[in-house]
Order: C-alpha cells, then structure tokens, then sequence
C-alpha cells in the first residue's frame, strides 16, 4: 500500500519505503489465510497441496503458531535483504536517490535493515533537527 501522502524529499522517502515495509509485514497474507482459512496456499500446485495438507491436520491453536512463524521469516527475510543492500550502498558506491537526490540510508545508526527492526519495534524517527537537517 502506497503512503497516504507522497513524499517531497529524499528523507520523508526513505522513511516512508521503511514504513511501508514495516506496514505490510503486519498484514501477511499467508499468515492469515493459514489462521482464518486453514490453508497454506491457494495454488494447486504440489507444494501447496502438501502444505495445506499440513495446515487441514493441526488445531486452530498449532496454526495460529505457525502463522506467527511465516511472519517471523517474512521479517527475517526483509532484515537479511536491507542488510546485504546496506551493505551495496556502504561498501560499494551503490546509491538511492529522490528525484535526483541522495537518500539517507542509516537513520538508526544500524543500517536499513536496523532502521527497519527499529520501526517494527515502535522506534519513534528521529526529527530533522536531531538529524542535522533544520
């Protein structure tokens, strides 16, 4: 889901693609088809159809746990890419930009993928003054 406001600069970007990471995370679509529907998937391939198999042969209980464990891998698997992109962008002249502009990368101190934890974690962002941009 886009932001309700399109950002105007670089800054309000980045924290608006963190945001929308961090948004869409809580909405997990295999999460919670696995909770309110007891279905792994809805495609028919094999795959699937072992997996739903799974998700039809435990309690409403065992599937709420398992819905909370495909959202700490979908968590995990957004920290382990921001991280190897920090990693581009701070080790290897990789850049974002803004309408031409550099973007921050690195509001936590902790790289994307911290600024992203943080976020998930409630971390207020910091203001502009604290980050030298008054």
């Amino acid at each position: 889901m886009p932001p309700k406001t399109m950002p105007t600069t670089p800054i309000e970007a980045y924290k608006a693609i963190i945001d929308q990471l961090v948004q869409e995370n809580s909405q997990s679509i295999g999460e919670r088809l696995l909770r309110e529907s007891g279905l792994y998937s809805k495609s028919k391939s094999p795959e699937a159809a072992a997996g739903n198999e799974l998700a039809r042969s435990v309690t409403h209980e065992q599937r709420v746990v398992l819905g909370q464990m495909l959202r700490h891998e979908r968590i995990g698997a957004i920290h382990d890419v921001l991280a190897m992109l920090t990693w581009w962008l701070l080790c290897h002249g990789v850049g974002l930009t803004f309408h031409g502009q550099p973007m921050p990368i690195d509001l936590s101190g902790m790289g994307l993928h911290g600024d992203y934890i943080g976020r998930l974690n409630k971390w207020p962002w910091p203001e502009d003054a604290e980050l030298g941009k008054e």
